[in-house]
């Protein structure tokens, strides 16, 4: 019986070993040229100054420096407390819980 599997992974290898050889002799699909770039002057660098005033001045600009970070920071952990609460609250929920423990 141990002959007989071995035999099969002697054979499931060689085909695996055969398949792999033929489809590496293979070619590849006719692929058409790259098109070429288009041409002009390379795109302008910007001094990082000018990068952070448009950072600054973006549209979440406000959103972002409305608040100070603290207070933003203790409004989500309030939304989070609220949020970790029952999801079905009221009797309809606590004979729901009830009857899962009873089928625990």
């Amino acid at each position: 019986m141990a002959t007989y599997r071995f035999e099969r992974k002697v054979r499931g290898s060689f085909a695996l070993v055969l398949v792999l050889g033929v489809a590496g002799c293979a070619t590849g699909p006719d692929m058409p040229a790259r098109p070429p770039q288009a041409g002009g002057p390379a795109p302008a660098l910007l001094p990082i100054t000018e990068v952070l005033r448009q950072t600054e001045d973006g549209p979440n600009a406000t959103l972002l420096t409305a608040t100070a970070p603290d207070d933003r920071a203790n409004a989500l952990r309030a939304r989070a407390a609220r949020l970790r609460g029952p999801v079905i609250a009221g009797p309809q929920g606590e004979s729901m819980r009830a009857a899962g423990a009873a089928l625990r």
